[in-house]
């Protein structure tokens, strides 16, 4: 592309009223509170347990204590309580992850805490373990003057201490200067709308918590902040009246032992077809009824909210959600081991936009209640879950919404929703070769939903019968699930509707051959390695009658096959080697169209390597190839993509890094061709003041080059595309934590 202008570097004007608005912000959290952030290569994560060393009640809090936040392009935590996954009842703070199980009991007897890392390619990294002793109230002897849980430790008072309260605050604050320069684009219409631009936003957060004679108080005020208007969290609902600075999320939190008061961006709903996590602005409550029951109460707007107006949540009338539930656990001493719930529900939504919805185009109602199960045997090898709801589901007449025109109105009708989940470990921990231990599961579960049902709480799919069988097996670190899948839909069995059906079988397995037959010494040259394999059939059952099918080819009988295969060799520290190769399959047997199917495969290759301490080299390469038999073309794209990162030995904490990727693609007739090229080289570099006992500042700038380019060639249509892009960007981040 050819440009004698210069690159303005680092242009545009910044908006000082507003950056002025963040710095009073950024003085007043400083003045209270200073506390560091960790960057981009930042250290392992140190988690440390509240419980560590005592014995707990089903009811104990739970705190884990993490010595620097988790930031967001690191991944996410999952914590599993033995083997059930508890990630979801346990509430995020920036140094901390708690849970006060209320709703869901501790498991009575010894059990592992286990805390993982999800990062951002799926991969699944322990962080921590933690032996867990839970024993009832009644077993745990009395405390003395010398053993009581509620004495203080190390001269600090404790949680249950009566004379003295602690008090925690934690202000954290960021502010994110990012630019772009005047960019360069062919063709110029292309360019972007603001070209150059420099934006000024923040974030901050408050929490405040008080513990004393075993209440817990605590909330935690979320703000963000924003220069430019059009950026402004609620800028496409209210435009130019949308606040600068906003309030995104807040939650007010009273709890003592099974007591629950939640104020603020809350989430409530244990039944799968009624209310289930339905998340919004409101209030919670959960009350103890004895030792074995619980009452909870929810009073929530009818979507999700932000900002400063309906503060409560519940004051909008007709756009709300409302319910109450009821359950008993009829073993004290094992939680879950018998648990019934009852649960209502009135939901009404007018049609108005939110923040995750643009255009809502009907009112809604619905009234419901349900009934829900679950329990196990004494050692956990029997697990079950079974429930039913009733629900009644109303479109009020809008006449905006008809236009005049004629519309069957629909009716107040009531229907009924089900499932059944139960599982039987067959074998449990077979010790069988070299201390790995067998075990088989099998899994059913059935789940029908009426024809029209509706629950404004849940997501539900209506019109569905389905029955699902699964077996999963593991040997040590090889595991295996093979798992069938039936279902059908027109439950009402209406002549003029196609009924459809599906039958589904799928299959995956994964085994560490490097370390799998030799544990106490890995053979390098041998892979991690995982296979699936997926077989999906879709077809109508009849030709319907009084329908404007007319014709077998206008029912669907299609097979969709895709099978994967993935396998890993970590050869040294220093060298890393992967291949992955996919097909899928998809053929059409419906009479007249029998042509009409479809071919892909996928081949990849991973090449990491480590040349030194301070060098990362990354190289990707695929080729796709995809096929229209019906049409007899045969598409096909291949990438090349790079990675290299250089932290710079005689500067700390900086790093450059440049990214390099072309890609091309075409078909084997020469009708279309097309290829593009991007390439970006960034410099970033980060420091801290102040030590580690004591809050830090932590700053991080980067300065990015980019440059794309495409072009596409259509020898059918005569038709050629080019385009060019090529910017400078910045940014420049304080984070006070």
């Amino acid at each position: 592309m050819r440009n004698s202008n210069k690159i303005a570097f680092l242009t545009g004007r910044s908006p000082a009223r507003y950056g002025l608005a963040l710095l009073v912000l950024t003085v007043m959290l400083i003045s209270t509170h200073f506390h560091v952030a960790l960057a981009e290569e930042r250290d392992p994560i140190t988690i440390t347990a509240n419980f560590t060393g005592r014995e707990l009640t089903p009811t104990d809090r739970i705190e884990l204590t993490l010595d620097r936040p988790l930031q967001s392009a690191e991944g996410r935590f999952a914590i599993f309580i033995g083997t059930t996954d508890a990630s979801a009842l346990f509430s995020n703070g920036s140094l901390s992850l708690s849970y006060t199980p209320s709703i869901s009991p501790l498991p009575v007897g010894e059990s592992m805490l286990t805390v993982y890392l999800i990062e951002p390619d799926g991969n699944w990294k322990m962080l921590a373990e933690f032996p867990m002793k839970v024993r009832t109230a009644a077993e745990i002897s009395e405390p003395t003057s010398a053993s009581s849980p509620d004495a203080p430790v190390n001269g600090t008072a404790s949680p249950g201490d009566s004379s003295s309260a602690q008090i925690e605050f934690t202000p954290t604050i960021s502010i994110n200067i990012k630019g772009q320069n005047q960019t360069r684009t062919f063709p110029r219409e292309s360019a972007p709308e603001r070209n150059p631009f420099t934006d000024v936003d923040g974030q901050s957060s408050l929490e405040f918590k008080v513990t004393k004679r075993n209440w817990v108080f605590s909330n935690k005020f979320d703000f963000v902040g924003f220069a430019a208007r059009q950026n402004a969290l609620r800028f496409g609902e209210l435009k130019d009246e949308a606040p600068m600075i906003d309030l995104s999320s807040y939650l007010i939190e009273l709890t003592r032992k099974q007591f629950k008061l939640n104020l603020g961006h809350v989430s409530f709903g244990s039944n799968r077809h009624l209310i289930n996590s339905f998340s919004s602005r409101g209030i919670t409550v959960t009350v103890p009824a004895g030792t074995q029951n619980e009452l909870s109460f929810a009073a929530m707007n009818g979507t999700s909210i932000v900002g400063y107006d309906n503060f409560v949540g519940v004051t909008r009338r007709k756009h709300n959600v409302l319910s109450t539930s009821f359950a008993r656990e009829f073993f004290k001493e094992r939680p879950n081991g018998l648990r019934v719930e009852f649960s209502v529900m009135r939901g009404s939504l007018l049609p108005l936009t939110n923040l995750n919805q643009g255009a809502v185009n009907d009112a809604e109602k619905s009234l419901g209640f349900g009934f829900r199960v679950l329990g196990s045997d004494t050692k956990q090898r029997l697990r079950y879950e079974t429930g039913i709801t009733r629900s009644r589901f109303t479109n009020p007449v809008d006449p905006q919404l008809e236009q005049g025109q004629t519309v069957v109105a629909v009716k107040e009708t009531w229907r009924t929703a089900r499932f059944a989940e139960i599982s039987f470990d067959f074998i449990q921990g077979i010790k069988l070769w070299k201390e790995k231990k067998l075990k088989l599961t099998g899994t059913y579960r059935h789940e029908e939903v009426e024809p029209l049902f509706r629950s404004i709480g849940a997501s539900t799919q209506a019109d569905k019968h389905q029955n699902q069988f699964e077996v999963s097996a593991s040997f040590g670190e090889m595991s295996f699930v093979y798992g069938n899948l039936r279902d059908r839909d027109n439950l009402a069995a209406i002549a003029s509707i196609l009924k459809t059906l599906n039958r589904r079988n799928n299959m995956s397995f994964a085994i560490p051959l490097n370390s799998f037959f030799t544990p106490a010494k890995p053979r390098k040259w041998l892979p991690q390695v995982s296979y699936t394999y997926d077989h999906l059939h879709q077809f109508g059952a009849a030709i319907p009658g009084n329908s404007d099918f007319n014709d077998p080819s206008q029912i669907p009988d299609q097979h969709s096959y895709a099978q994967a295969f993935n396998a890993q060799w970590q050869i040294s520290d220093r060298l890393g080697f992967g291949y992955k190769h996919t097909r899928a399959f998809q053929d059409n047997r419906q009479p007249g169209r029998e042509r009409a199917d479809f071919r892909s495969s996928v081949h990849g290759i991973t090449l990491a390597t480590k040349p030194t301490s301070d060098i990362d080299l990354n190289l990707d390469f695929t080729r796709e190839q995809q096929a229209n038999l019906e049409q007899l073309r045969i598409d096909q794209t291949f990438r090349i993509g790079t990675r290299a990162v250089w932290r710079t030995p005689f500067i700390k904490n900086s790093a450059f890094s440049a990214n390099l990727s072309t890609t091309v693609a075409g078909d084997t007739g020469n009708f279309n061709d097309a290829r593009n090229v991007e390439f970006d080289v960034q410099w970033a570099y980060r420091f801290t003041l102040g030590k580690k006992k004591f809050r830090k500042l932590d700053t991080q700038f980067f300065i990015r080059y980019a440059n794309r380019y495409g072009s596409t060639v259509d020898r059918l249509l005569f038709a050629n595309a080019f385009n060019k892009t090529e910017a400078f960007n910045f940014g420049l981040s304080f984070n006070i934590l």
